[in-house]
């Protein structure tokens, strides 16, 4: 992906263009550039089963009212409907955890080998036993725990 000049991972772009694509369906109601606030407002959607709301956007703080932002640490479609109106570029507001530099960068160093099983220190913690009365009997078919009524008992069988 980076000899291709990808910059982002897959998901992010994936949802990079997805949340894009709904901004388009966003109007922006309110707005403070100064504070960098905004009330975005989503037109009805027929592609998402939920009614119509207003979104309060914080980008200073990096906040919005639908969450997606703070969690994944990617511009929701508010936020990038916000950007848009503002003449700002989103792409500020993505996580340089996303970015495919950084992430190769965990391949830099190598991972430490594992030790033969001789020479690892003996186990101090509890030990685990598995409940006789839930282990399987390793032959056989499996037994049902179902406790049967009288609707399962067909009719005209002896």
């Amino acid at each position: 992906m980076v000899s291709v000049g990808h910059v982002y991972s897959e998901y992010a772009t994936n949802f990079l263009q997805d949340a894009d694509s709904k901004s388009n369906t966003h109007h922006v109601v309110e707005f403070d550039r100064n504070t960098t606030r905004f009330k975005v407002e989503e037109m009805v959607n027929p592609r998402e089963v939920r009614l119509a709301r207003k979104f309060v956007v914080r980008l200073d703080e990096r906040w919005c009212d639908c969450g997606k932002f703070q969690k994944i640490h990617l511009p929701c479609s508010h936020v990038i409907a916000a950007c848009k109106h503002a003449h700002h570029d989103f792409s500020m507001y993505i996580s340089p955890h996303y970015r495919l530099d950084v992430i190769m960068k965990v391949y830099n160093n190598l991972f430490g080998e594992l030790r033969h099983e001789e020479y690892w220190p003996p186990y101090q913690g509890p030990q685990v036993w598995p409940h006789p009365a839930t282990k399987r009997s390793e032959r056989g078919r499996l037994k049902s725990s179902r406790i049967r009524t009288e609707m399962d008992i067909k009719e005209g069988r002896q």
